[in-house]
């Protein structure tokens, strides 16, 4: 990937209890005590509230891109739920996930990996989705050409535009909520639509369908979360050069 995409990675760890700095870019962090009553209602309401029909239309828009296909891998799939449901739109008879952290419970079988190199040979799969995770990725362009090898016909991406300094620090601050309660390493990458172009090109892709802007949470939250920052995304194989 050219030198041009900054990546400006921050570092942040956020979990239940809070949001704290990571140490030397570590992800682990310091022990913490667990929630309050209050902090794991607050988390009780956002999933009521936003996680529940945010899985909903994220679904929906992923399979939308990939349309019918046999087979299906999610990279980061946390518990697996989007997965179920795309593969189940799609009419996907086999369905895997991978991710860094195994959750103790998820909805399809999950295989742990390194974060970047897949455990599967090249086209194992027909579709492969990646959803909101290429943004928390210390090698996005890794992550996508590894997705590219493996699927043989289509990935689909949901993840976010970034305009300017504003809807950078709001996708951050979405981020940061978002990603509380299972602990996840939030990096404050989010890319411009130029920089997405050069990020899919260098991996060896090419945008195929696109829907934008993608109304992902209800009101009043979207005056938040703003359709405009999210997008979902068909990437194919670039065509062979003569």
């Amino acid at each position: 990937m050219r030198g041009s995409i900054s990546l400006r990675a921050r570092g942040w760890l956020v979990n239940a209890a809070g949001v704290l700095p990571t140490v030397a870019g570590s992800a682990k962090g310091a022990p913490m005590a667990p929630p309050h009553p209050a902090t794991r209602a607050l988390f009780a309401l956002h999933h009521r509230a936003i996680h529940v029909p945010r899985v909903t239309r994220v679904t929906r828009a992923l399979a939308a891109q990939i349309g019918r296909a046999a087979s299906l891998l999610d990279i980061g799939c946390g518990d697996g739920t989007v997965a179920q449901g795309i593969g189940a739109a799609i009419g996907a008879t086999h369905i895997a996930g991978v991710d860094v952290l195994v959750r103790p419970e998820t909805a399809i079988p999950v295989t742990p990996y390194d974060g970047e190199h897949l455990p599967f040979p090249e086209n194992a799969f027909e579709a492969v989705v990646i959803s909101d995770v290429l943004h928390h990725c210390a090698s996005p362009s890794t992550v996508l050409r590894e997705a590219l090898r493996v699927a043989s016909r289509v990935v689909a991406i949901k993840d976010h535009f970034r305009f300017d300094r504003l809807s950078g620090a709001i996708l951050l601050a979405m981020d940061q909520v978002g990603n509380a309660a299972p602990g996840v390493l939030v990096r404050g990458t989010y890319f411009t639509a130029g920089e997405w172009a050069e990020l899919v090109r260098d991996a060896g892709g090419r945008f195929t369908g696109l829907e934008w802007p993608l109304r992902i949470h209800d009101l009043p939250w979207r005056l938040i979360t703003q359709d405009r920052l999210q997008f979902a995304a068909k990437i194919q194989h670039a065509e062979p050069t003569s």
